[in-house]
């Protein structure tokens, strides 16, 4: 039996002071950890909490990023070159405070206000008592805003402050028993930053630097905007400005920003930005009244997420958005399977951006997939900033070719949810049809199988089963994409009848592997041939076992890093059925690992779809505490964002059971054991639909001009708004 997720309960979350805030004494909690909760961000700029040493990188611009050469000592044709390498910028959020002549301490204690998207830190000296209020102005996109107060009694001096990007040194060589963690970034001999300007006054200060092989120039700025009396206190407002361009000086307009910001001044720009996170709330708030905890666990889930995605067009948001070095800021096939969906039915435009990226990343998913050897179509990377493949070791990550029907599962979802579909035209009918003609080239029709169609020797989620045939996932993911590009290709004129007819004969004759023994789809054709894992044998401290054995020795057992099948089963229930479902829970989770932070919610979600609520309930604490109790131990690398969207996921489309049935949005709720009751708030087709869910039961308001069908197990359920 595989080993199982620690069992734990919102009970345990020690950051909570309500629904709404949280809060920590420095001195009792790891200061990475803190760093990392505490951090926000406007899906531009990121920055990490307090608590790291002084000098270590904190703050992150969302698609800035360094091209690094990957070498080989044994290279073959169309192995990635260069890798992105997102970096720390220099650090403008930080003013320089002296008090009584010396320079501030670490703050003794730091708190985030969910509603408002806002950090205190504060600080006790001698009786007194200063406090740092940050926000990153989501209106605003390149500003942060710093206000500094302190009582009367002490000298404190407050100014302007820019320290350069964090130098990466010459690394010290690990120590001969040391393990190798490939989700950490590697070491680089010499900071890549090349110093442009420097530029300090009285009141302001800037610099530039600039990225040399990417060509990205970042300009990093900070002024005091105010300094006032209030009774007893002193009150000192900063604002800071990013602005980042590639192969241009981007100095005017970090400063024209500041101009506007010092004009508009402190109180203002955070009106607008508590504006915007009170319509943001009331587009998607979560409540579950029996377990405050369990509801601050959910909104620190969506207002990290919300404070990480990119909303510009120009990019996504990476697996530990700009919270951590984790991952070296790369953008995985989560983005778009795990959080997209959480957007598409929260807040619409961010689940356009992001599919706009990856629109804007056609020519280059083209150019990765000639590389791998197509002809035609387009293969979009595993992991990427700036739209190439950036994944040195191909059997777990440029073999996945299912990124591709998780981009086109994210556009179904987002065009039914918001009923957009002008998406289509602005590039997306394109990138399905591009993306669904590389498994017509991948796979073929098997004459030994009675003409099925089978892909062969493709990684599935799970990394640990490489190189596989006929991935049941893959499989699946791609019979759905291609029967939505034949529809929308060929409406759109971009395919002719007889691809799309051949599309869909491919689809149709999917081979989805079976084992007649234990009567459940199999993982892939040979899983079930493989030597199982010895479990038993494995102490704890040798997970997760990436970390600790050779990839072939996990290849040829039995064992699953993360939901694969079981992902089927959360995303395609109706394909299977609750009793065969529970079988695959059943089996599946005997050889799951978890050693991914994206399994816990799919289980979650998948065992709430077959009527599982114990073991669902299990899984789905484990996801929403996934950083906020750090259970895997390298929360300090940066957020599981993943993990956060999963979360809200296993609440709204597992326990509520929420999906779309035509042109109505539709729940099936299972009871959650020990909550009787919740509500959320989801966005469907232009309306914002209310929902309140007590056991088996539910009930919606629709708010809005929008007429929309909602149901519960096929009636209706809509609460006339005027009588709410």
């Amino acid at each position: 039996m595989a080993r199982s997720l620690p069992e734990t309960s919102f009970a345990s979350l020690r950051f909570a002071d309500d629904g709404w805030h949280l809060s920590a004494i420095a001195e009792r909690e790891r200061p990475g950890h803190v760093a990392a909760i505490f951090s926000i961000g406007n899906g531009f700029v990121g920055v990490r909490g307090p608590g790291d040493a002084p000098g270590d990188p904190r703050v992150y611009l969302n698609g800035v990023y360094e091209r690094v050469p990957i070498a080989y000592h044994e290279a073959a044709h169309g192995f990635a070159r260069e890798s992105d390498m997102r970096l720390a910028v220099a650090d403008a959020t930080r003013p320089a405070i002296l008090i009584d002549g010396s320079p501030r301490r670490a703050a003794d204690k730091v708190a985030l206000d969910l509603s408002r998207g806002l950090r205190t830190e504060t600080i006790a000296v001698d009786g007194a008592t200063i406090t740092i209020e940050q926000f990153a102005s989501v209106t605003r996109q390149g500003l942060v805003l710093t206000r500094v107060r302190h009582t009367a009694g002490h000298q404190v001096t407050a100014l302007p402050c820019v320290a350069p990007p964090p130098g990466a040194g010459e690394p010290a060589p690990p120590p001969a028993d040391a393990v190798y963690d490939p989700r950490i970034a590697p070491a680089l001999k010499r900071s890549p930053w090349i110093e442009q300007k420097v530029h300090d006054e009285a009141g302001l200060a800037l610099r530039v630097d600039r990225l040399d092989r990417s060509g990205f120039l970042v300009a990093a700025a900070m002024k005091l905007i105010d300094r006032r009396s209030i009774g007893d206190d002193v009150q000192i407002d900063f604002v800071s400005s990013y602005h980042a361009l590639r192969d241009a000086d981007p100095e005017s307009g970090a400063i024209e920003a500041i101009r506007c910001a010092s004009a508009d001044g402190y109180d203002a720009i955070l009106a607008e930005h508590e504006r915007w996170f009170a319509g943001f709330w009331a587009d998607c708030d979560v409540a579950v009244p029996a377990d405050p905890k369990a509801s601050l666990a959910i909104r620190f889930a969506l207002a990290e997420l919300v404070m990480a995605a990119g909303r510009d067009g120009k990019t996504s948001i990476g697996a530990k958005g700009q919270t951590g070095e984790g991952y070296e800021g790369h953008v995985f096939w989560d983005a778009d399977l795990y959080v997209l969906p959480v957007f598409a039915f929260t807040r619409p435009e961010i689940a356009r951006a992001m599919l706009a990226w990856r629109i804007s990343g056609l020519d280059a998913a083209r150019d990765n997939a000639r590389a791998m050897g197509q002809t035609a179509g387009a293969l979009y990377p595993w992991r990427t900033i700036g739209g190439h493949e950036c994944s040195s070791f191909f059997p777990a990550g440029s073999a996945q070719y299912h990124i591709n029907a998780d981009i086109a599962f994210a556009l179904e979802t987002y065009v039914a949810a918001s009923g957009d579909r002008t998406i289509l035209a602005a590039g997306g009918a394109a990138l399905l049809v591009e993306t669904a003609r590389i498994w017509l080239q991948i796979g073929f029709h098997d004459p030994a199988r009675d003409g099925a169609f089978v892909i062969n020797r493709v990684t599935g989620p799970d990394e640990y089963s490489a190189i596989v045939n006929n991935n049941l996932y893959t499989n699946m993911m791609a019979a759905r994409h291609l029967r939505f590009a034949a529809r929308e290709g060929e409406a759109a004129g971009l395919i002719d009848a007889s691809e799309a007819a051949r599309m869909i004969r491919a689809a149709e004759k999917m081979w989805l592997p079976y084992d007649e023994q234990r009567q459940v789809h199999a993982q892939d054709d040979a899983f079930f041939a493989l030597q199982p894992w010895p479990y038993a044998q494995t102490p704890a401290s040798a997970y997760p076992l990436l970390m600790h054995f050779h990839p072939l020795t996990i290849y040829r057992h039995r064992v699953s890093k993360q939901a694969d099948a079981v992902l089927a089963l959360a995303l395609m229930p109706e394909a299977f059925g609750a009793d065969a479902g529970r079988r695959m829970l059943d089996i599946y989770e005997a050889t799951t690992v978890h050693d991914s932070t994206l399994s816990a919610s799919a289980f979650a979600t998948a065992a709430a779809r077959v009527g599982d609520g114990a073991r669902a309930a299990h899984y789905w604490r484990v996801a929403a505490l996934t950083d906020l109790s750090d259970l895997f131990g390298n929360a300090d690398h940066g957020l599981h964002m993943a993990a956060l969207a999963g979360s809200w996921s296993a609440l709204a489309m597992g326990f509520a059971g929420m999906r779309i049935d035509g042109d109505a949005l539709t729940f099936d709720p299972i009871e959650i054991p020990g909550l009787a009751s919740y509500a959320f708030t989801v966005a469907f087709r232009g309306a914002r639909i209310e929902v309140s869910v007590s056991g088996r039961h539910a009930r919606a308001t629709v708010r809005g001009d929008t007429a929309v069908a909602v149901r519960c197990r096929g009636e209706d359920i809509v609460t006339p708004a005027d009588a709410a």
